[in-house]
């Protein structure tokens, strides 16, 4: 199995986040990305959502007139809470650290 590349994680947690939110098709979901600053096309969004649905973090159902849609399980949101909280740990360990400048005795 390869290891995700940090594009590909994060691309999984705004998909994950977006189909929590509300129900979506690929090509909602690449606008939202393009919204958020990341620039994925359909070609390479496929294989993000195709290791989603195996993971059983989303499924996929075919809705007339909108084509796929992608909705979010419980195993995504147990996903995505464990992801958000590694950004939470993240984020309260960034506020423990020294601003720049702070930290030498010397002043600097």
């Amino acid at each position: 199995m390869k290891t995700p590349t940090l594009d590909r994680f994060v691309s999984r947690l705004y998909i994950l986040k977006f189909v929590k939110a509300r129900p979506a098709t690929v090509l909602n979901l690449v606008d939202r990305l393009r919204e958020h600053g990341i620039d994925k096309n359909i070609r390479s969004l496929r294989p993000i959502l195709r290791s989603l649905m195996i993971a059983r973090a989303i499924t996929a159902e075919l809705v007339e007139g909108s084509g796929r849609v992608y909705c979010i399980t419980e195993q995504g949101r147990a996903e995505l809470d464990r992801y958000l909280a590694h950004l939470d740990i993240l984020q309260s360990e960034r506020g423990n650290e020294p601003s720049p400048g702070q930290g030498r005795e010397d002043g600097g």
